[in-house]
């Protein structure tokens, strides 16, 4: 069978991979210069590996992708690198039971009650009973109000904004019960193991267009046609079946569909992510912090990433690596922004952190992905779109079907290869 993909992120490549072991046909359509989605790279001439434009990493439980990277022959390796927290004008670290216990921002009951009520997340296994109440009305009343809005209520309003008091708990149960206190990283950076993938399907005759543009997709007389743009040029192919794997607002806007289906698409919330990348010729953060979680509400961004303190300078020319994270709507000035404007926005926070870091900086740059976090309601799992859908033979895999999980290259690899369970049982 003759199978199109929309999209080359993780859920493409990883579908494709598959479809093709079952002896498929496949033919990938992508809008960027490169494969990978929003584990996309870039790398310096000076550079010997790439760096992600948003940052990523893996953890130990992420089966899935640790999987594939062993079918393509390409390995990850594996550190504990630190993580804190910014509170009160102090970095604390914050990433393991002892460090809790050591946590002098609580009373020692709290930080007992913090702790047992973490290790119940961990341990429960039905995330179900979970999704009805928000994380903020949960948490709040088994922490107390004080450790909740010393930690986890700053984290939340951070990431999700306006959003914050709506998240889902089985959203933040997923994000504590799949964490490890070891991450991985692809040798060469996603970039490298996207192209690697990339390659395998190549070789296995598969076809990928770059700087390709899917504007429509019907179903005529049982042959799915997708149309495209490449160079300006249209033009149009048939599958026997076609995979998007876009967000559900784009699948929306490229295919003719029932106005009660194509209503429950749009209905789903969205943010999309602002990330700037420093570069240094000196470290940023103190002690080898790699994550640093910004709890303090004045801070216009969430999260600071020395990539450096996880990954060896060398492979950087020796040049140290920071993100300055940010999840915002799409309306947010901070989208319109150049990277000299938004340092500016930035420059006097970053300071609080080094007050030193303007006399190292060598460059810096900026990423802005429109969608990049979808918004986990209450009961998400009565909302989530299927995998079939209206249009015989058309098929939809995005993050916004990542649940209670949050969406990351893990996911995305595993829903790849379920969407081809789905997609070869109905062929069959």
């Amino acid at each position: 069978m003759k199978i199109g993909i929309v999209g080359a992120g993780f859920t493409g490549l990883s579908a494709a991979y598959s479809l093709q072991k079952k002896g498929h046909e496949v033919v990938l359509f992508e809008k960027e210069k490169l494969p990978g989605g929003l584990a996309i790279g870039f790398k310096e001439k000076h550079w010997q590996w790439a760096l992600e434009k948003h940052y990523h990493h893996i953890f130990t439980t992420d089966q899935a992708i640790l999987t594939l990277a062993k079918d393509v022959r390409h390995e990850f390796i594996f550190s504990r690198p630190s993580t804190s927290s910014l509170i009160d004008g102090q970095i604390l670290q914050l990433d393991s039971p002892a460090k809790l216990l050591q946590f002098a921002k609580l009373s020692i009951a709290d930080r007992l009650r913090m702790g047992a009520v973490l290790g119940y997340l961990k341990y429960i296994a039905n995330w179900k009973q979970l999704e009805h109440v928000t994380a903020h009305v949960w948490l709040k009343e088994k922490l107390g109000r004080v450790p909740y809005g010393t930690l986890w209520e700053p984290l939340l309003r951070a990431k999700f904004g306006s959003y914050a008091h709506e998240i889902s708990l089985a959203w933040f149960w997923a994000r504590i019960k799949s964490r490890s206190t070891q991450l991985g990283y692809p040798q060469g950076g996603f970039q490298v193991f996207a192209d690697k993938l990339t390659e395998k399907i190549i070789e296995q005759n598969g076809v990928i267009h770059f700087e390709t543009t899917v504007t429509f997709i019907d179903n005529k007389k049982g042959k799915i046609e997708l149309q495209f743009i490449h160079n300006k040029e249209k033009s149009q192919h048939q599958f026997d079946t076609v995979l998007v794997t876009a967000p559900n607002l784009y699948f929306a806007s490229m295919a003719r569909l029932p106005s009660d289906y194509e209503k429950r698409l749009r209905s789903f919330d969205a943010i999309g992510a602002v990330n700037m990348v420093l570069e240094l010729d000196s470290p940023f953060l103190p002690n080898d912090v790699y994550w640093l979680n910004i709890c303090e509400k004045d801070f216009p961004f969430l999260a600071v990433v020395e990539h450096t303190n996880f990954i060896d300078k060398k492979y950087y020319d020796g040049k140290r690596l920071v993100y300055v994270g940010n999840y915002l709507p799409h309306n947010h000035k901070y989208f319109s922004l150049t990277k000299e404007e938004l340092l500016r926005e930035y420059d006097r926070y970053l300071m609080k952190l080094n007050k030193d870091y303007k006399k190292h900086l060598i460059n810096s740059y900026v990423f802005k992905a429109p969608f990049a976090q979808p918004i986990v309601y209450t009961n998400y799992s009565k909302k989530i779109m299927p995998f079939k859908t209206p249009i015989e033979n058309v098929f939809l895999a995005n993050m916004q079907q990542v649940y209670p999980w949050d969406r990351g290259t893990n996911f995305a690899v595993e829903m790849g290869e379920r969407i081809v369970e789905t997609i070869h049982g109905k062929i069959i």
